[in-house]
């Protein structure tokens, strides 16, 4: 038998399998698989790795002249709270001082800085509601119109019908909604409606790869994660079944994608301990919305999103650190206020603490690209497929500036972004242009304008962000 005979021969022994494979366990579990190469069939030289989103939210602004020591469009030096980000630069792309041009809007159509800095994603002017404005005797309500993460989400439904889902939005901090913490919009134009994010990384994960069917199997789910048992337990005898029938770089995938799964259930049961030297009975999982408990909340999400894109179960996801005016107090960084109390102020001491938060904040947003560089996808990995727009909803905090924020544009992005650069748009710009652009990435170029005309430059994608 000839090379090419035993090649076919191994082709035909694969299963087609479709793109919503789910395990079928004991319990009502269901467990989702990666994208493999079964999945995809003879199709697949002819098709192009699906590009992934993820708007990445930091509050309270942070301090401008110290983002850079020097100002250079390729010889910048990283100032000091963004200094973890060096090891990434060639990957990023940092957009300095950006305008979001709300003052073109009257001031009956704004809410405070804060308000309408977290609106950036929904670019349009707001309605009438209940929330008081800071500093005036008025009140406001939410945008009208939808964000920039609920419509690429919804276009890319629309593009590939068998996404489960058309786009997920994480929130670490507390369950608290209101108009200072509610980043995603469902819109359509002209009308409000905020969307709810998800806080709670256990609820998410029994949503999204644990597919278990009524609250007994849910509460069976939490049990497991409480026991340091696997749910991959429940599917064991099948996944052995399906992995013996694949070639071996699907076989691989599966591999990793259970160790993922494994991994992200040791964080969510407090730690990657093994089963067999600790008691089963750990007791309660780790207090969602403690305070102290942000940052293994975050690396929670962080697997989260890569086992989504992994899966192809969703290709835009908003994920934020807490909401606008957040009030976490960082007290393993010896700061004892809560995070807006301090960003209000404008002495030394404070600016050296804002600093000290937004350092922390970005050390820990890398361990996401680590998340997503350790993900294999097609010949690469989910970086090179994954653009991360980092953003805040202010400049600077003590001034409430929103004519100076800072976007960082994170991630391989399919090479779509020009990177390694520093773009100093001296107060310019348009934030919702650079939106227009996160639309272009994922494929959408007949959007030329997103959200009120009168907040975009008429420029399409924002200039000179583009390879």
């Amino acid at each position: 038998m000839n090379r090419a005979s035993r090649t076919t021969m191994r082709t035909a022994l694969v299963p087609r399998l479709s793109r919503r494979t789910l395990l079928r366990g004991a319990g009502g579990a269901l467990v989702a698989l990666p994208l493999l190469d079964a999945m995809r069939g003879r199709a697949r030289a002819q098709t192009a790795t699906p590009r992934r989103l993820i708007f990445e939210f930091k509050p309270n602004g942070d301090e401008v002249e110290r983002r850079f020591d020097t100002l250079a469009e390729t010889d910048f030096v990283l100032g000091e709270f963004l200094a973890p980000l060096e090891p990434y630069r060639d990957d990023l792309l940092f957009i300095h001082r950006i305008n979001k041009n709300y003052h073109r809007l009257e001031t009956s159509e704004l809410g405070d800085r804060h308000q309408v800095g977290c609106a950036s994603l929904a670019p349009w002017a707001f309605g009438e509601g209940d929330f008081p404005v800071g500093g005036e005797d008025r009140t406001i309500g939410y945008v009208l119109g939808p964000s920039a993460d609920y419509v690429i989400g919804d276009r890319v439904v629309e593009m590939v019908p068998e996404l489960p889902y058309r786009h997920l939005v994480y929130r670490v901090g507390d369950p608290f909604n209101d108009i200072w913490n509610l980043q995603s919009h469902a819109g359509p134009a002209g009308a409000k409606n905020p969307i709810l994010p998800e806080t709670d990384p256990y609820s998410a994960y029994a949503r999204l790869f644990g597919f278990f069917t009524d609250e007994a199997s849910q509460a069976e789910m939490m049990h497991r994660l409480a026991m340091q048992r696997s749910v991959l337990d429940l599917v064991h005898g099948q996944l052995g079944d399906l992995s013996s029938k694949l070639g071996a770089e699907d076989r691989s995938r599966v591999e990793l994608h259970a160790e993922a799964i494994r991994d992200l259930e040791r964080t969510l049961a407090g730690g990657a301990r093994a089963a067999e030297c600790q008691p089963l009975d750990l007791g309660d999982p780790i207090a969602v919305y403690d305070p102290d408990n942000h940052v293994p909340m975050a690396e929670a999400f962080f697997k989260i999103i890569a086992l989504t894109f992994a899966c192809d179960l969703s290709r835009v996801v908003s994920f934020n650190w807490h909401g606008a005016v957040s009030q976490r107090v960082y007290q393993a960084l010896s700061v004892n206020e809560g995070h807006h109390d301090v960003s209000h102020k404008s002495d030394a001491d404070s600016f050296a603490q804002i600093r000290s938060i937004h350092t922390h904040l970005w050390q820990n947003t890398t361990t996401l690209y680590q998340e997503l560089l350790a993900m294999p996808d097609a010949d690469g990995t989910l970086w090179d497929s994954t653009a991360i727009v980092h953003w805040n909803e202010l400049g600077q905090g003590d001034t409430h500036s929103v004519d100076d924020a800072l976007v960082v544009i994170a991630g391989g992005a399919d090479g779509f972004f020009s990177k390694g650069r520093l773009i100093d748009l001296e107060r310019g710009g348009s934030f919702s242009d650079l939106l227009v652009a996160a639309f272009h990435y994922m494929g959408f170029d007949d959007v030329t304008e997103f959200g009120d005309p009168r907040l975009s430059n008429g420029t399409g994608p924002l200039p000179g962000v583009i390879a």
